[in-house]
């Protein structure tokens, strides 16, 4: 079965045509066992910024082989398709497997690659983090949008917030230990957890920020200073006030784990 494909927004027709690409060389590899492209992290919510903003997408696929799999990191390598994001961050799943999963990892394939990437093709996540895997899939399967395929809440399961908040949690708790890697994220991501804690739904980073300042405006200083150092692009958010941001995010974990 084949669909076509669909365009993110007009804000992004700088994009259209490696999308384009990389779903045609998916479905080269794959034939007509790809189920689906979906865009996840800032291209789900038309937040995507030039400058900062990575190219994230889920695909799926039937039972993809150990040659396949292979086929694919060839086939989209920065020096083979050149991104003109600062990176690709790629997940495959198996169909089967993703059907069942929860707040597991399971995928069959992550692959970062880009001119401002640390390269990465796993098909385990090993001792890695792993909860940004079931946050991602909440969030396409909220937004329900794709390049091409059936809606990918027909694909995975609902996870209950009961269960998918301790996740949220985590990856709050996590980006504590790594506050010169983007700060300014870990703040903004801070931001949307809080979101989703308090109503259930994702938001975009800028929107969560903003929602944040309204419901705790004395946290406004650091969360400008993120919202700032985000517009700029990534080099400034290696250079975050730790000790304003590690606060911050300690108020926040407080507030998801014991509320």
């Amino acid at each position: 079965m084949t669909y076509a494909h669909h365009k993110i927004s007009d804000r992004t027709n700088i994009l259209d045509g490696y999308l384009g690409a990389v779903v045609d060389r998916l479905q080269g590899i794959f034939r007509g066992r790809l189920v689906g492209v979906y865009p996840a992290g800032s291209l789900a919510f038309d937040a995507y910024q030039p400058g900062r903003s990575d190219v994230d997408l889920l695909a799926v696929a039937e039972q993809p082989t150990a040659d396949e799999i292979a086929a694919v990191v060839a086939a989209l390598d920065h020096a083979a398709l050149p991104c003109p994001a600062t990176g690709l961050e790629l997940v495959l799943y198996d169909r089967a497997t993703l059907a069942g999963l929860s707040t597991e990892a399971g995928f069959a394939l992550n692959l970062n690659t880009g001119a401002e990437l640390p390269y990465k093709a796993e098909t385990a996540p090993g001792d890695g983090l792993s909860f940004w895997y079931p946050i991602d899939r909440d969030m396409v399967r909220q937004q329900r949008r794709a390049l091409i395929g059936p809606p990918f809440a027909d694909l995975v399961p609902r996870v209950r917030s009961r269960v998918l908040l301790p996740v949220v949690a985590e990856s709050v708790a996590a980006q504590m230990a790594h506050l010169g890697e983007h700060g300014d994220n870990a703040v903004l991501n801070a931001c949307r957890a809080l979101r989703y804690h308090a109503e259930r739904t994702w938001l975009p980073k800028r929107a969560a920020a903003a929602w944040a300042v309204r419901h705790l405006p004395g946290e406004a200083a650091v969360i400008q200073a993120a919202l700032d150092s985000h517009a700029v692009g990534r080099d400034a958010g290696r250079s975050p006030d730790r000790a304003a941001a590690t606060e911050f995010l300690t108020r926040v974990h407080a507030l998801l784990t014991t509320t």
